[in-house]
């Protein structure tokens, strides 16, 4: 860092004349007006270094385009050739299922696949044509050649399923849930390009996935006929690895149960469940995680999933990629990575990336919401939606994020735990004022998409950095470059305000570098930009070189523009002066400072 150097605006020097006092005293007075009125960026001129971050994309190692992963190669798949090839259509078929009157069922597949496998020793491609009602079954595959379930070229498949049936679920499951397609103790599978639609149960006793990859690995017994055993795909020393979910469908996949207001025994209940996409691991010391997991270019809307997520990414899994999904009209959190639910495992070294998320809302689910009055009344909104629980080392890049519960929330439930090393960078956070506090509450969509949103202004936060569970902490955290936004107005009591960046919890080592933040306006009483309930535990903390931008000059805001956990202030100047951590120093208001690097260490 330079020496600061004072410059002042030049004053003659003062010559007792004789005779003309007045003159050279105006002469003074003109210099110091000249000096009041310099601008304070003009005052103190610097170059500023940009601190070395606690995580960056180097964390992430990614595979080379158009390598095939490897079993314990520690590298991310590549989103242009996650599989060593760039995602299309396969151009022929080995075996080919067609749904019709008096055609295959989904019997007749899943058969064929128990039965090849294993026996497989190069890509082998099942296609299906038409429509099919009941699920795709792919369990216990432990050949290394790929197995792809995909449409017949020229042709679509649907897996239309209806209710859940309990032969639905495998038995060596660690949870029972149920998938439409269901990749379960299995290595090399790609499914790509179908519908799965019309999943249901209403209840607890099962959980509806659209697409649903598990993993059990919990136990040595390599008895397949006991329960629970070894996965297949760990038998001769293997691993579970190479599951690609590529360019699916998956909609109105529900737990009906969560609508159900007049239902007591459901309301606010923790197990009524359903996943749009969900991938499960449950590891143990004595086995490699899942790896080289890709959910990319999938679409999911229309889920009801109770108190779990649309999309999840939980335990024992490392290396993988979420990319280029649209998850969109669900009402819980979009997309999840989770640590600590399935033993002592976190998801761990994942990208997600490029992903568009919007309409996330919970009002309307029972799962959350409270008993009064003989009804089930709503809860104030929780579903972020790109969410962090206590994962480590995840990368969340040139995410758009859209009218969601919350933004991108990093946070950790269980208590006592950790979550750590995580990278945000590039996304674009927006929350649409909206029109009312209840649903439908109506705003914009994101640019490009068509329709109006039904769920807007309900945010409490763009970016919330927080450990929830008791004890919990978050650490290493980086966050810069993104664009980030809350015009919410609804979601919180006006005691309460709706910051665009909140940090709460036990948190340390988090740097927030060279971001645009941004308020409602000058009549806004409701968003502060950035918030801290919490002052940091220890480590290096650095917020600075960011840009604020629409700040609020109402005298009677909730906690002003920028807040401590005992007072607030209205102007970037007062912030400057009075946080006492010296952060901001070098961030404006309207545009970035051109003391700050022009390029953030990536």
């Amino acid at each position: 860092m330079k020496a600061h150097v004072q410059r002042w605006p030049a004053i003659p020097p003062v010559i007792m004349h004789r005779g003309r006092p007045a003159a050279w005293i105006a002469v003074i007075a003109a210099g110091l007006m000249t000096l009041a009125a310099a601008p304070a960026a003009n005052a103190c001129s610097r170059t500023v270094s940009q601190p070395t971050p606690p995580v960056t994309a180097s964390s992430f190692p990614i595979e080379p385009t158009g390598t095939t992963p490897a079993d314990g190669d520690e590298l991310i798949p590549n989103p242009q050739t996650p599989t060593g090839a760039a995602i299309a259509p396969p151009s022929s078929c080995t075996q080919t299922f067609t749904a019709a009157p008096g055609g295959s069922t989904s019997a007749a597949v899943n058969a064929w696949i128990a039965a090849n496998e294993n026996s497989i020793t190069s890509t082998t491609v099942v296609c299906l044509s038409g429509t099919f009602t009941t699920p795709i079954q792919i369990w216990s595959k432990s050949a290394t050649a790929l197995l792809e379930i995909a449409p017949e070229p020229g042709s679509s498949a649907t897996l239309k399923l209806g209710e859940v049936a309990a032969a639905d679920t495998n038995p060596n499951q660690f949870w029972a849930d149920s998938g439409g397609v269901s990749i379960v103790d299995s290595r090399s599978v790609e499914i790509y390009g179908l519908t799965v639609e019309d999943y249901t149960w209403d209840g607890t006793r099962h959980s509806p996935a659209g697409i649903y990859v598990t993993v059990r690995s919990d136990t040595t017994n390599p008895n397949q006929n006991k329960v629970p055993h070894l996965s297949a795909c760990f038998l001769s020393g293997g691993s579970c690895s190479d599951i690609y979910i590529l360019d699916n469908t998956v909609q109105d996949i529900t737990n009906t149960a969560d609508e159900d207001y007049a239902d007591k025994s459901v309301c606010g209940n923790g197990n009524v469940d359903g996943y749009g996409i969900a991938a499960i691991a449950a590891g143990s010391a004595t086995s490699q995680p899942l790896q080289h997991l890709v959910i990319e270019g999938n679409t999911v809307t229309g889920t009801r999933t109770g108190q779990s997520e649309t999309v999840t990414i939980n335990g024992d899994i490392t290396d993988f990629l979420a990319a280029d999904n649209v998850i969109h009209d669900v009402d819980n959190i979009g997309l999840d990575t989770i640590g600590w639910e399935t033993g002592s495992a976190q998801a761990n070294h994942g990208y997600v990336v490029g992903n568009t998320v919007y309409n996330v809302d919970t009002w309307s689910n029972a799962a959350y919401g409270k008993w009064s009055n003989g009804t089930c009344a709503p809860r104030q909104e929780n579903a972020a939606g790109l969410y962090d629980d206590g994962a480590s080392y995840i990368w969340i890049d040139s995410n758009t994020v859209w009218n969601c519960d919350q933004g991108i929330n990093l946070d950790v439930e269980t208590a006592g735990k950790e979550t750590d090393h995580l990278l945000v960078s590039g996304n674009t956070v927006y929350d649409d004022p909206g029109t009312s506090k209840s649903d439908p509450s109506t705003g914009t969509n994101p640019p490009g998409t068509s329709g109006t949103s039904t769920v807007a202004g309900h945010d409490p936060y763009a970016l919330y950095i927080d450990a929830f569970g008791s004890k919990a902490s978050i650490a290493d955290v980086y966050v810069h470059d993104n664009t980030l936004e809350n015009q919410s107005q609804y979601y919180l009591t006006p005691g309460d305000g709706m910051p665009v960046v909140d940090l709460g919890g036990l948190w340390s080592n988090v740097q927030i570098w060279h971001n645009t933040i941004t308020g409602m306006g000058t009549t806004d009483r409701y968003n502060p930009l950035f918030e801290v309930d919490k002052q940091p535990t220890g480590g290096t903390n650095v917020v600075d070189c960011n840009n604020y931008e629409n700040l609020s000059s109402a005298s009677n805001t909730v906690n002003g523009n920028f807040a401590l956990p005992s007072k607030d202030w209205l102007t970037l100047a007062q912030w400057q002066a009075n946080n006492t951590h010296g952060w901001d120093a070098d961030s404006e208001v309207g545009s970035f400072s051109a003391n700050c690097p022009a390029h953030s260490i990536q």
